[in-house]
């Protein structure tokens, strides 16, 4: 048996003092596999270490040498154990290990990106999982997989991932000191992995995850309007509403909201039933965008929430301009002129509802980067079944028409629906829409 290594403290070059643990022995064993090592025996070494390994169990060196043979042979699981088990005995064996760790990761992560770069995804996840397990303080394997896990819509292993990428970029090499301009890129991933993270965790539901990293953001922008929106969210999803609503309260007195977020405010404190504040965030969209059927559909919901009736009555004349067949926005104004007293307008509303040939209800509008879709249902009234009804919706960029579309459609019976579908080859924030017929098919004279 040979003597044991270093007995008094040992020192990282970062300053790292170890723990003494219990120091390698030489042994004929250790010896013999180091030899068959820079012999290129690999097998054979690996044989001869777990042989040292069941002779003594307490001695480091055979964990490492055992581990030192399963990564040159590719056996990265297991050298990863046999290292993992040399240090936990021997703590100062970290600074052998990670060498040897970092140069197994250049070659799995190189491994990673050439599958990738050659479309073998499930070959480049395998190769990218080992590197980020044999040396974890990379951050580009765990983001690399984060990447890919979310375009494939594994998004419970892509926050996996991200969390190991975080976890990696708190640590530091033991064997070298990083320099400013590797300490300031480490800082800036561990930002924008922190950020992918959150919006992760939001996505997935995971609010109460959110909310740390969504504050830890805003305490460094304040005055973001998307992060103040998404704690808001976060907090909203964890049934914490009154807190949520006075963050929602303090955005919408902001005059730089843009529409988009507008809108998502106002559907947000709808949701809360905190109709008025749900009204301001409406009626600010509608002079955004003031031929929006949908800002003024839920602008004038709101303020029925609200019963805010004098308002309602002078929103209603526009809405019913923008959504023609619209029944519950016919049945809203009809509402609100008979709440102010003006019971002949009200009946006038309504009779033009029963009369609508047709109804037009439940429109969304899905806008995509080069098409924007609005779906609907056209349910049946007054028109004679199989009539065929014409609609032309008009495309608006905020308040600027950039095309227009028709959909025809026949006439349902009465109270039966018909879904339809229109589309506008270009982007687009707002709709209206309006009848252009709906009138009776021609029939040859009989002879």
């Amino acid at each position: 048996m040979g003597p044991r290594g270093p007995s008094g403290p040992v020192r990282s070059p970062t300053g790292k003092v170890y723990d003494p643990g219990t120091p390698p022995t030489r042994s004929q064993y250790s010896q013999t596999a180091a030899l068959l090592l820079s012999q290129g025996i690999l097998d054979r070494a690996l044989a001869i270490a777990y042989e040292g390994i069941a002779a003594d169990t307490a001695n480091p060196i055979h964990y490492f040498l055992a581990g030192l043979a399963q990564v040159r042979l590719g056996q990265y699981e297991d050298a990863h154990v046999m290292f993992g088990e040399a240090e936990r005995i021997y703590p100062a064996y970290e600074l052998e290990v990670e060498p040897e760790r970092r140069a197994a990761w250049v070659t799995l992560y190189n491994l990673g990106s050439e599958a990738y770069n050659n479309g073998e995804i499930e070959q480049a996840i395998d190769a990218w999982e080992r590197a980020t397990m044999i040396y974890d303080i990379a951050p580009e394997a765990p983001r690399n997989l984060a990447s890919v896990y979310v375009q494939e819509g594994r998004y419970e292993d892509a926050i996996r991932a991200s969390e190991q990428a975080v976890a990696g970029l708190a640590k530091r090499p033991v064997t070298r000191i990083l320099d400013s301009v590797e300490v300031d890129e480490r800082a800036a991933l561990t930002l924008t992995t922190e950020a992918t993270l959150a919006q992760l965790y939001m996505f997935t539901s995971r609010y109460e995850e959110a909310e740390p990293l969504l504050r830890q953001q805003l305490a460094r922008d304040t005055a973001d309007i998307q992060l103040q929106t998404e704690l808001a969210s976060a907090l909203a999803g964890q049934g914490r509403s009154e807190e949520a609503v006075d963050v929602y309260q303090k955005v919408l007195t902001r005059s730089d909201v843009e529409a988009g977020r507008l809108f998502d405010l106002g559907i947000a404190l709808f949701r809360f039933r905190e109709y008025g504040l749900a009204s301001r965030a409406f009626g600010r969209l509608a002079k955004l965008r003031p031929s929006s059927r949908d800002v003024w559909f839920n602008y004038a919901n709101a303020l029925f929430g609200a019963a805010e009736w004098d308002s309602l009555a002078a929103v209603g004349s526009r809405l019913v301009e923008l959504d023609p067949l619209g029944e519950r926005s016919g049945l809203i104004v009809a509402r609100a002129l008979l709440e102010v007293g003006d019971s002949t307008a009200a009946l006038t509303a309504l009779e033009a509802i029963d009369r609508a040939p047709v109804y037009v209800e439940e429109l969304q509008m899905r806008p995509l980067a080069a098409i924007t879709r609005v779906q609907g249902v056209v349910t049946g009234n007054t028109a004679e079944p199989g009539l065929p009804v014409t609609l032309r919706f008009t495309f608006y960029d905020e308040a600027q028409p950039v095309g227009r579309e028709t959909v025809t459609v026949a006439a349902p019976p009465s109270g039966d629906n018909v879904g339809f579908e229109v589309q506008f080859a270009g982007g687009a924030t707002a709709y209206s829409y309006e009848l252009v017929s709906a009138m009776i098919p021609e029939v040859a004279p009989t002879l």
